[in-house]
Order: structure tokens, then C-alpha cells, then sequence
């Protein structure tokens, strides 16, 4: 029997977004070495998503008898020797050294969120698959997909508002390349108007939250006066909607970097949190692997460095002062375009052909 173990963070679990990525490893290295997967045990998850994805209290029972048996685990340290990012390409590396695809039978672990999410890149429609068949996941999300205008961008607001393992930002604190941060509520209020200014009618928003609070109904107040809160299971279907919005305006949290991730779209980030190195930002910069000179890190600042600063990139930063940058707003206008029904060709619309065939079906009709 060929096992994989994704493994849980931490005895007690953590939040969605953080397991997201060892799931996604987890399946990857199922593929990889044809193995049953097993995990990310949810019974012992203090979020109790046992019950979004119908598991049983004790599931953990399992994933800890299979960690007693003999068994490999496939580290931070096995990973980064491989010089790979891709978690499958080094997972395939590391067990073609120890002839595990030659095995009947074998347990391997994987776990942890190192690596991030270029490691995990293919696994995107595996964990879309899961989001989507947990419980009450489509049901919930068609209940607000259903009222949104198709013909507006659709803005999708996370934020980060309960306190646990999470640090209130005091006026003057350098809050750079740190994690686990409350974004202040002002942030929210000015990317949404700015938004607004540029958009006007022609832009949505719905806002999401772990627990609402005088920021959040202040949010909603001003810019979706209408939005009501469900109630039940709404972890994942929150997800899978903030993946469906044209634009994540995100909180410095893994479930926000969850949807942005999944999505592939463009983000909205907290400009003072990210770390600024050589007239650049990134969002791990500040971690030591990747203050090396040749981390990924590094080399994406050396290739940054040289392009126009205008451009259009998935992730782009605002302060509060700051309009919407060029960038997002060519993007968010080609969206806009590609919206209406009367130039898709799937909503029984048209676009103009070719200059040459239309003059050369003028000159058949002459």
C-alpha cells in the first residue's frame, strides 16, 4: 500500500488558508508517487472543518497511527536540496533517489506551508475541487453570485478582523514584512472610494469577514448598503467567490493570499506591509531563505528593478493617499470590456470581422 500523508499544521490545525498548502502537497505528491492521500486531518481543527468537508471528529486517528509505522518524510531541507521550486518536479527527484516508485508499498509525509504557493501551482484545480464539493459551498456562493450584475466588476473585500493571533497596528509602528497584522479600517474605506471614483456605477463590492465589527459594518454601509450576513457554513463558499471577483482587496492573512492564489487575478495589497528592497516590493522578502542573494526573491527584484514601474502586475500596493494605480486601471477596464454580452460571442453577440473580409465580401455582393 502506497500512502501520502498531508499533515496538519500545528496539534491543533490552523486556518484554511494555511492548510491549503500543505493539501495541495499532499495531493501533488499522490500524483507523483501514485499513492491513496490521507489528510489534513480536520476532527482536532479548533475551526471544526470537519464539518465543511464531512469528516469524521476522529480522522486524526489515522494520520497519527500512519506517523508511527515506519515511514519517510520529505522536509523543508529534502525540498530545498533538490534546487527545485516546483513541489512535484523536486518531490519526483527526491524519491527517484530512494527508488520509492519501485516499492509496493511505503508512507511518505509532507507538511508545512515552505515552499509556498509557486510550489503548489498545479495542485489550483485540485483544491478548487475541494472548496466547491464542501458542504453547502455552491449553494451559499450562488445565494450572492446570483445578485451580482454581470455587467459590473465585481470587488471582492476581505478583512481580517478576528483577534486571535493577530496584532492591532499602533500609529508608527514599522509593520514591514510582517505577518498576522490587523490592517486598519481607514485602508479599507480609501481603496474602496478610490475604486468607486474611478468606476463609479460600473463597480460591485461585497465584503467578507471572520466576525463582523464597527469596520466592517462601516465598509458595507458606505459601499454595499444592501449586503446581508450568512449565516451557517461559510468558510469555503467565501472563498470560492472571492476567487470568482475581478479584484481582492486583501488583509495581510493566508486566506486572502488563499483566494488571490487560487483566482490568478489581480490583488490589492497593504502597501507598509510588504517589504521594500532596492526600490522594489515583495511579500516574503523579510524571510531569511529569501534574503540570500540567490533566492527567488532576489532574482525577481534584480528582474523589477528594470521594468516600468506603471506596468500591470497581478499584486499591486496602495496607501492610504494613494489613487488606483495605471496599471490595475487598464486591467480592471479591459474587464469591464470584456463584460458586456454584446461583443461575446457566447451571449449571442457579435464583433466586427476583419477589414479585408469585409471588403472582400463587398466586392463578392458587387
Amino acid at each position: 500500500m502506497r500512502v501520502v500523508v498531508a499533515k496538519r499544521t500545528g496539534r491543533r490545525g490552523a486556518g484554511l488558508g494555511n492548510e491549503l498548502i500543505a493539501w495541495g502537497k499532499g495531493w501533488i505528491a499522490s500524483q507523483v508517487l501514485r499513492a491513496r492521500l490521507v489528510g489534513p486531518s480536520w476532527g482536532l481543527n479548533q475551526r471544526r472543518y470537519d464539518r465543511n468537508f464531512g469528516t469524521s471528529r476522529l480522522d486524526f486517528v489515522l494520520e497519527e497511527a500512519l506517523q508511527r509505522l515506519p515511514h519517510m518524510a520529505f522536509t523543508e531541507s529534502d525540498y530545498r536540496a533538490t534546487g527545485e521550486l516546483d513541489f512535484g518536479r523536486a518531490l519526483a527527484l527526491w524519491a527517484g533517489e530512494r527508488g520509492l516508485l519501485q516499492r509496493s508499498s511505503f508512507i511518505v509525509t509532507v507538511e508545512g506551508m515552505w515552499g509556498g504557493y509557486r510550489a503548489i501551482h498545479e495542485a489550483r484545480a485540485f483544491l478548487h475541487t475541494q472548496l466547491a464539493a464542501s458542504r453547502d459551498a455552491l449553494a451559499k456562493a450562488y445565494e450572492i453570485a446570483s445578485r451580482l450584475d454581470r455587467g459590473k466588476l465585481f470587488v471582492a473585500v476581505h478583512m481580517r478582523l478576528l483577534r486571535d493571533g493577530f496584532n492591532t497596528i499602533r500609529p508608527g509602528d514599522d509593520v514591514r514584512g510582517r505577518f498576522n497584522i490587523f490592517v486598519p479600517g481607514e485602508w479599507y474605506l480609501w481603496v474602496c472610494e478610490q475604486l468607486r471614483r474611478e468606476f463609479g456605477e460600473h463597480m460591485q463590492f461585497h465584503f467578507f469577514t471572520d466576525k463582523p465589527g464597527p469596520e466592517f459594518e462601516e465598509a458595507v454601509r458606505r459601499f454595499n448598503p444592501g449586503q446581508q450576513m450568512q449565516s451557517g457554513l461559510t468558510e469555503c463558499s467565501d472563498l470560492l467567490l472571492m476567487t470568482q471577483a475581478d479584484l481582492r482587496v486583501c488583509s495581510v492573512s493566508s486566506y486572502s493570499l488563499a483566494a488571490s492564489f487560487l483566482s490568478g487575478g489581480p490583488y490589492l495589497w497593504y502597501e507598509p506591509q510588504l517589504t521594500l528592497r532596492d526600490g522594489c516590493y515583495s511579500l516574503w522578502g523579510s524571510e531569511k531563505d529569501q534574503r540570500a542573494d540567490d533566492s527567488p526573491t532576489a532574482q525577481a527584484t534584480a528582474h523589477a528593478a528594470a521594468l516600468d514601474g506603471a506596468d500591470e502586475f497581478p499584486g499591486m500596493t496602495m496607501r492610504v493617499g494613494d489613487g488606483v494605480p495605471d496599471g490595475l486601471v487598464r486591467m480592471l477596464e479591459q474587464r469591464l470590456r470584456a463584460k458586456d454580452p454584446r461583443t461575446n460571442l457566447l451571449d449571442y453577440g457579435a464583433i466586427p470581422a476583419a477589414r479585408e473580409l469585409m471588403e472582400a465580401g463587398q466586392a463578392a455582393r458587387r
